[in-house]
Formats: C-alpha cells, structure tokens, sequence
C-alpha cells in the first residue's frame, strides 16, 4: 500500500527547460554575426591601407596627398588580392577555433552537373544584359558617379594582367560568394524570409564595390546569385556565375572598344544575349534538378550488409582462426 501511495505521489510535471531567446533576441545575434563578417573584411581593408600609406610616406616623406592617392591606386589590385586572402585566412582560422566547419557553412557540396552549364550562359549574357541596361541608365547618372566607375576600370585595366585577371576572375568571385553568400546569406536566413535575406545580402554585395554605380548593378547581380545558391544549396553555383559575369566582361577590356566596328559588333551581341539571358533563368527556374546525396556521416550507426547470424560459414572459420591465434599468443606469453 505504501508503495502504491509513494508512486502516487511521483512529481510528473515536465522537466523545465533552460530559457529560449526570444525571436527578436535570436534576429539581433544573427545580424551581429554579418555585422561581424564585415567588421573583419573592412577591418583588414583598412589595416593594409594604413601600412601601405606607412611605406610610402617613409620612403617619400614628401608626397602630397594626390601624389599619394595615385601611388595607393596604382597597387589597389595587390592591395585587395592580398586582403582578401588575409580575410579568408581570418575566417577559417576562426570557424577553426570554434570546432566548426566553414566549408560545411558556406554549403561546397557539388550541385547537379546539368546545372553548369545553363549557370555559365546566365553569367556570360548577363554581362552583356548589364551592359544595355547600363547604356540607358548612364543618361541619368551623375558625372560624379561616372567618374568614379572610370576611375575604377582604368585602376584594372592598368595593373599587372596577370594579376588583374587572377584578382577580376578567379579570386573575387570566390572571395565575394564565400562572404556574401556562404556567410552573410546563410546567416541572414535564420533571421528573416529567404528573399530578405536575399535582398539584404545582395545590397552589402552592392556597397562593397565601393561607388553608386557598381552598387546598382552590383546589388542586382546579388539577387541573382542568391538565388541560384538557395535552388542549389552549393557555392559553386553563385561562384561559377559570378566567374563568368567577371570573365566576359575582363575578355571585352581586351577588345578595342575605340574602333566603331568593334563597338557596333559587341552592342548588337549584347541585345542578342537578353533574351539568351531570359530563356536561361526561366530554364533553370523550371527545371528538376537532382540534388546530390550528402556523405555518409562518420558518426552514423554502422548496419551490416547481411545479419551476423546469417553470415557465410567462411565468416565463421574465419573469427574462429582469428580467436585461436589470440588464444595462442595469450598462452605463449603466459608461459
């Protein structure tokens, strides 16, 4: 009976759990994470530019200031490869540190392989839809602004061209969707709707480069990769087109655009590529593509392939053998 009544008398209220942080507290952690992700890559942007204006002013302590903005220019392309890398060096380190994985955050499993190719028509062409839509916008933008994405062309076209096409093609694309994307992207949507987070992301791609026009187009090649990076959930997507994008436009750098024949050629390429660009995202906004399977995870419970006890008699003859040997080395050394 007593026991009946001590059993009775067991506390079957749950078990209080620790506190949840409420949504607006969970959206403010997550936006001081991109906060931090910016905070680093200025932070090392301006870093390098203190130390190279340091090296200039003591080996020419007479400079004036537009003497020295022309030199801090002219080493601008080995200024950003070099903090670029330090940037991502910075954030492995850290991911590092803190026993996670930044290849897994930023999502590098490969995407479907059907997928690359419509991605590069959608970067190539959509260079030259971004060079039409430029051609009528120019009308309207202020000198100032033009100035200043003249001023950034003339910057790559006069650098090292090895250096320029490894910084324009291959490091930016990665650098810029490893931050824009992998990180910020992933971390805003945990603190909004996919399309804010898209947006939001997109406008920080738009004011890294640095000057209103690159903003505007920037920012709306930023909703487009951040698009196609939440279809594929891979980084090699955005990167690819992101690649392509700077490549077809590094190619045209090369072109006299001076020559009236040239300049004809590449405007009408450029109207036939709208609609390539178009039928290119409908395409892939309509297709199936398969999603690759994740790796088998190390921790995962471990099945056979057929049941012990059903195994082969060879198994059998075979543990039976293993377990004399060890039975036999116990007894030597016994002796």
């Amino acid at each position: 009976m007593d026991n009946m009544n001590s059993s009775n008398n067991i506390n079957t209220s749950p078990v209080p759990h620790s506190p949840q942080p409420s949504k607006f507290v969970a959206v403010l952690i997550q936006l001081a994470k991109c906060v931090g992700f910016l905070l680093v890559y200025l932070g090392v942007q301006f870093i390098a530019m203190v130390v190279a204006e340091v090296v200039i002013m003591l080996q020419a302590p007479n400079l004036t200031n537009e003497i020295l903005v022309d030199k801090i220019n002219g080493i601008s392309i080995e200024l950003t490869v070099i903090c670029n890398l330090i940037t991502l060096g910075i954030f492995f380190l850290a991911y590092y540190l803190s026993q996670r994985s930044l290849l897994k955050k930023i999502n590098i499993s490969l995407p479907d392989r059907n997928a690359y190719a419509p991605t590069a028509v959608i970067g190539v062409t959509g260079q030259f839809v971004t060079l039409v839509v430029l051609s009528f916008l120019m009308l309207f933008f202020p000198q100032d602004w033009i100035d200043m994405l003249n001023q950034t062309d003339e910057i790559i076209t006069n650098a090292n061209p090895l250096l320029s096409f490894f910084a324009v093609v291959i490091l930016a694309p990665v650098f810029e969707e490893i931050l824009c994307r992998g990180l910020i992207l992933n971390t805003l949507k945990h603190a909004m709707p996919k399309w804010y987070a898209i947006v939001a992301s997109s406008a920080i791609f738009g004011l890294i480069h640095g000057n209103p026009i690159q903003f505007i187009y920037a920012t709306a090649l930023g909703i487009l990769l951040g698009w196609l990076y939440t279809k594929f959930n891979s980084i090699w997507i955005p990167i690819l087109c992101h690649l392509t994008f700077n490549l077809a436009s590094q190619l045209m750098s090369y072109l006299d655009t001076e020559n009236m024949v040239v300049s004809v050629l590449i405007g009408l390429f450029a109207y036939a590529c709208v609609p390539i660009f178009v039928l290119a995202i409908i395409y892939v906004n309509l297709k199936k593509f398969n999603k690759k399977e994740d790796n088998v995870s190390v921790n995962a419970e471990f099945t056979p392939a057929f049941p012990i006890n059903n195994a082969p008699e060879y198994h059998k003859n075979a543990l039976a053998e293993l377990e004399a040997q060890i039975e036999g080395k116990k007894t030597n050394k016994e002796e």
